[in-house]
């Protein structure tokens, strides 16, 4: 499974199938938390096979035992859509982060104190 993902830095990454296609992906992405690096795995597997969506990525570490999964789809509509279908899911947190929104505040130093 491991080997389906190309590290890149601190992350896992995955083509997906409209990647291949050289269209374009939404700015919004749909992110997951999971402590169960297999399924997570599994389901970003599922959703790059996809036709519609873009890319997928995995956080290679555990942040206090929690990774971090990130699916990016070619339009907002299915990102939201996913959203829906996950937000309830008893193994996910599941939420979408806007990258037009938060870019302003991607340079600014900040803690979390």
């Amino acid at each position: 499974m491991i080997e389906d993902f190309t590290r890149k830095g601190s992350f896992l990454n995955r083509d997906g199938k409209a990647r291949s296609n050289s269209g374009s992906h939404s700015n919004k992405k749909l992110c997951f938390v999971s402590t169960d690096k297999n399924f997570l795995m599994e389901l970003l597997i599922k959703l790059s096979d996809l036709k519609d969506c873009y890319f997928v990525k995995l956080t290679a570490e555990p942040k206090d035992g929690m990774y971090l999964g990130r699916c990016f789809f070619t339009s907002d509509q299915l990102v939201g859509e996913y959203w829906a279908k996950y937000k309830l899911h008893p193994k996910l947190m599941c939420n979408i982060q806007d990258d037009d929104f938060s870019k302003s505040f991607r340079d600014k130093v900040m803690s979390y104190d």
